[in-house]
């Protein structure tokens, strides 16, 4: 069996994480999302690249199923492409809401620094009560934003441990300028609580320990919920989609948070 051959066979059993983690790869390798659009614009003729990866899950599903019913082969097929489209549309998700994030926390920084800076600055008034209460309301606002932050992060490593063998989602050129960013509000959050310190304003009040994790749980269902949906609505499965995005939808809009029961499922 020649080289080429072997090659052909081990990639016909790769699995739909397999798949999906060796276009990651082949996709990081360009550094950001515009140049590896490019690149694929490049080719002749252009092949989109979940198009290639669902071609090769039904491959790779009939090659291990070969020889048994049609209908156990038709089933294999199905589940092959659930999941690996549904990896497709998760590391998606996960880089346009990495990208919505570091948009939007650019104008926030921007707009608390600047609101920092004069409270702080504001001599006239050092010692109005409502002066120290506006410098408090920012330390803590700051200090929430950092919280965001992280549980962004958290729920993002959560999803790729589950789905993507642990594999980073995010293209090299987002995940250095998400860690720009915490580097970045992490910053301001100290030097927020050095200036309300300074200042005589009173301590935070101490965080709920399990504030994090309801939040994580949140972010995370942020994550997985659209892609699936996303994932089954490509496949034809409307009705499935619909009923993934709505009870994704209630829980997110319910009164009560989701419990961190829901990361261990």
């Amino acid at each position: 069996m020649t080289l080429e051959r072997r090659v052909a066979k081990i990639e016909e059993s790769l699995s739909p994480t397999q798949l999906v983690l060796r276009w990651l790869a082949e996709a990081h390798a360009y550094g950001d999302v515009p140049a590896y659009v490019i690149s694929l614009l490049d080719q002749d003729p252009p092949v989109a690249p979940l198009d290639r990866l669902a071609r090769e899950a039904a491959q790779g599903a009939r090659t291990t199923n070969r020889g048994k019913r049609a209908e156990v082969v038709e089933a294999s097929v199905r589940g092959a492409l659930r999941e690996t489209v549904f990896r497709f549309e998760l590391v998606m998700r996960i880089n346009v809401v990495a990208h919505e994030v570091l948009d939007r926390e650019a104008l926030i920084d921007a707009a608390l620094s600047a609101n920092l800076a004069l409270a702080f600055n504001d001599d006239e008034r050092r010692g109005d009560p409502k002066r120290l209460e506006h410098l408090g309301q920012l330390r803590d606002l700051i200090a929430f934003r950092v919280s965001e932050l992280h549980a962004t992060a958290q729920a993002r490593a959560i999803a790729s441990d589950r789905y993507l063998q642990g594999q980073t989602a995010l293209f090299p050129s987002v995940a250095g300028a998400w860690e720009e960013q915490v580097k970045g509000t992490t910053l301001m959050a100290d030097m927020a609580v050095r200036m309300a310190k300074m200042d005589g304003v009173p301590a935070a009040a101490p965080k709920d320990p399990e504030g994090l994790s309801r939040r994580t749980a949140e972010l995370f269902a942020d994550l997985v919920e659209p892609a699936r949906s996303d994932a089954l609505d490509k496949l034809g499965e409307g009705r499935r989609a619909f009923d993934i995005a709505n009870n994704w939808l209630r829980a997110k809009f319910a009164p009560s948070p989701p419990s961190v029961i829901e990361l261990q499922g």
